[in-house]
């Protein structure tokens, strides 16, 4: 395919500028095939003096929780809109700080918040650049226009390190157990934010990925062919893809976890988050770290990774030695079907009981009569 001249240079500037912009030690590195990944932290570095400026509303004031909206500012100018949910007990409680899946809000937690609360978690949740209450009309945080794309990315993890800023201050919280949760996208992104960010104390990361190269090339997500008929348009190969990507890329970032604990959950049939993608971020991450396999694609099943996620919570944040929700989970979807087999099973054996008591009476019976002399 032949490239107007016009537009190749106006990619190649582009190219440039990401390129130009990189530290010096990330550029050595690149060309040697290695991507240092103390180099890419100073994307997400940030001023911590800067004011949160915080403004919040009730939402919801239940028997067992409230949800309060909040607002905060971030880095460049950006105001961030968010949700807090807190547990009504006594004393400070553990907090899980949460990001949605792409074109998802962040509502999303309220279905699970009453949940979340009486197992005795605060939950945050933001909305992420052109998202919720951030959409843009035209605007795509996966999209064609890759500066912007990187910039996004950045900016909102940028914006869940404000929210542990925001959190620091509530006197509810314990600062000392701070735990993250995403997936898809929320997953995706959630990989670099814990890697960047050294007051989370344990992950899980739901359907997420790394190589951004291979998720463009090979993901079934409805963004994804706009992006790869830009590269083909444009002649960019996927190498000089990946090395624009590589300061948001999760691969990157997820090793420098360690040695805090990372679980993830990922779908062995997932084309949207190729399951490749999850497997190589699972390979890239130090440990302590463990994955769940589900024969699904990028719809696992979420009440079964819920009870694991927060069985996770507690062994991580709380130091409990026993958990249960998953037991109860099996518990209650096979119960019932447990149930029926005992019951069959018992059933069979008091009939066979029965039986096997009237063979050994006729058995005697017959054995008498045999006793009995012919006159």
């Amino acid at each position: 395919m032949r490239v107007d001249w016009r537009s190749r240079l106006c990619l190649l500037w582009v190219i440039a500028s990401v390129i130009l912009s990189l530290p010096v030690n990330y550029m050595e590195g690149a060309q040697s095939d290695v991507v240092n990944s103390q180099d890419l932290l100073t994307y997400y570095e940030y001023d911590k003096t800067l004011p949160l400026n915080v403004e919040e509303e009730p939402v919801r004031d239940e028997p067992h929780y409230k949800v309060l909206r909040v607002y905060f500012d971030s880095v460049n100018d950006e105001r961030v809109p968010g949700l807090l949910s807190l547990p009504k007990v006594q004393g400070e409680v553990p907090c899980v700080i949460f990001l949605h899946g792409y074109g998802g809000r962040k509502e999303d937690i309220l279905e699970a918040a009453e949940l979340i609360a009486k197992e005795g978690y605060a939950i945050v949740s933001i909305d992420a650049e052109y998202h919720g209450e951030r959409r843009e009309e035209g605007k795509e945080l996966y999209s064609p226009n890759i500066t912007d794309s990187i910039r996004g990315i950045v900016q909102t993890v940028i914006d869940l390190r404000r929210a542990i800023d925001y959190v620091e201050l509530r006197p509810e919280i314990d600062k000392g157990r701070i735990g993250y949760a995403g997936g898809s996208m929320g997953g995706i992104l959630g990989a670099i934010f814990i890697g960047v960010e050294p007051r989370v104390k344990a992950a899980a990361l739901i359907v997420a990925g790394g190589n951004m190269s291979l998720m463009v090339r090979e993901s079934q997500h409805n963004t994804m062919p706009a992006i790869r008929e830009f590269l083909q348009r444009e002649g960019l190969s996927y190498e000089e893809l990946q090395s624009l990507l590589d300061p948001i890329d999760p691969i990157n970032f997820i090793g420098t976890f360690s040695p805090r604990p990372v679980v993830f959950h990922l779908g062995k049939f997932d084309t949207i988050v190729p399951a490749e993608a999850g497997r190589q971020l699972y390979e890239k991450a130090g440990e302590p770290k463990e994955v769940y396999w589900y024969d699904a694609g990028h719809d696992v099943p979420l009440d079964l990774v819920l009870a694991r996620v927060l069985d996770f919570m507690d062994r991580n944040l709380q130091g409990k030695a026993f958990t249960y929700r998953e037991l109860r989970y099996w518990a209650v979807k096979y119960g019932p079907l447990i149930g029926m087999v005992v019951g069959a099973v018992a059933l069979t054996a008091y009939l066979a009981r029965k039986a096997l008591r009237r063979a050994l009476a006729r058995f005697v019976a017959g054995s008498r009569i045999a006793r009995i002399p012919l006159a």
